[in-house]
């Protein structure tokens, strides 16, 4: 009779570290209120043109809403997130001419296509019926700031500057 309080206390204390640690994981694994910076989409490496800024996706926890950039334009919208699942809807966009129409239009109709998602770490990967179809990386507004001014070189010669 004396093992069975053992038995207990051992399956209380385990079940009580179970919880605790799915909920520093739900913590950890938010991806509301980061800035997210586009990494890929469909499998392909983003290239940035030059002087141009980072793609990025905002999960706005007031109202739902999603923001973001997508190199050229200002995109916007709704987004309802479960524990796995995530569906943007009324997404709309501003309309300046692009260098790369071909992105552009590539990341709206993706995030339109969106039905799930998961984190790993710093990274957020978008699906889409199970395949993968973006990949972003964790960071701060000042973060993407940053990572412009920094890619931007000036060059100075005789003539006048690049």
């Amino acid at each position: 009779m004396s093992i069975l309080p053992a038995v207990l206390l051992v399956f209380v204390l385990g079940s009580a570290c179970t919880v605790q640690n799915k909920n520093q994981a739900a913590e950890t694994d938010s991806i509301v209120d980061a800035y997210w910076t586009l990494l890929s989409i469909e499998g392909q490496d983003v290239q940035r043109p030059q002087n141009t800024k980072t793609a990025f996706i905002r999960f706005e926890e007031r109202e739902s809403r999603v923001v973001g950039f997508t190199g050229c334009n200002r995109f916007f919208g709704k987004y309802e997130l479960g524990e796995e699942s995530l569906k943007l809807s009324q997404l709309g966009s501003t309309r300046m001419a692009c260098p790369d129409m071909e992105q552009e239009n590539k990341i709206m109709d993706v995030l339109s296509r969106v039905d799930s998602y998961r984190v790993a770490g710093d990274v957020l990967t978008l699906f889409s019926k199970g395949t993968a179809v973006a990949m972003f990386m964790s960071g701060t507004e000042q973060s993407i700031d940053n990572e412009v001014e920094e890619n931007v070189t000036i060059e100075v010669d005789s003539v006048g500057i690049y």
